[in-house]
């Protein structure tokens, strides 16, 4: 049990347009995760459709994916990673955006609902429902339309306060899957 291997996905949509908003957090994520273990550079995986990096956290072996099939397919490249690498849906570790929750406020739940995110729709049409699941909150603006939202950028304010919960969330997984004790949480 010392070597279980852990799936982490970060979803957001692939390309230069896409960097750095709202809807990317899932890849930020990953990219700070990826530097503070020093796991290298992501490299395309053409037969699972997503950039992987294979690391270790503490003494677990996982593999940070991600999908590069836009985020309404998310699915479909972490059922090809899961089912290619055989790692289990306990193991599974989807980070996404969620303009229900506060900007930066971190929520960690198993199992559930999409709650209307697209990208957590697929995963759960593509892996069923029993995974982990890291929300990030964007906050929301009732101004305007909420798919052109989450694909603005964060202002300079706002940039501050999701770095920070950026960086949260990857001590708080390290912390998690290192002791390979993975708890229901929410942060202020």
């Amino acid at each position: 049990m010392a070597n279980v291997k852990y799936l982490i996905v970060g979803l957001g949509n692939p390309g230069q347009e896409y960097e750095k908003t709202r809807h990317n957090v899932g890849f930020m994520v990953l990219d700070n995760l990826a530097k503070k273990l020093e796991a290298g550079e992501f490299r395309t995986e053409k037969r699972v459709n997503g950039e992987i990096v294979k690391t270790k956290i503490g003494e677990r072996d996982a593999i940070l994916l991600k999908p590069q099939t836009y985020m309404n397919l998310s699915g479909e490249a972490l059922k090809s990673t899961s089912e290619y690498y055989k790692i289990e849906n306990q193991n599974t570790i989807v980070i996404s955006d969620d303009v229900n929750l506060e900007l930066g406020q971190v929520r960690i739940r198993f199992s559930g609902e999409a709650g209307g995110h697209k990208g957590l729709s697929s995963v759960i049409g593509s892996a069923g429902q029993d995974f982990w699941r890291v929300r990030i909150g964007i906050g929301q603006n009732s101004n305007i339309p909420m798919e052109d939202f989450v694909l603005q950028r964060f202002t300079n304010d706002e940039q501050a306060v999701i770095s920070q919960a950026i960086d949260k969330t990857s001590t708080l997984l390290v912390e998690s899957i290192t002791k390979d004790k993975l708890e229901n949480i929410t942060t202020e």
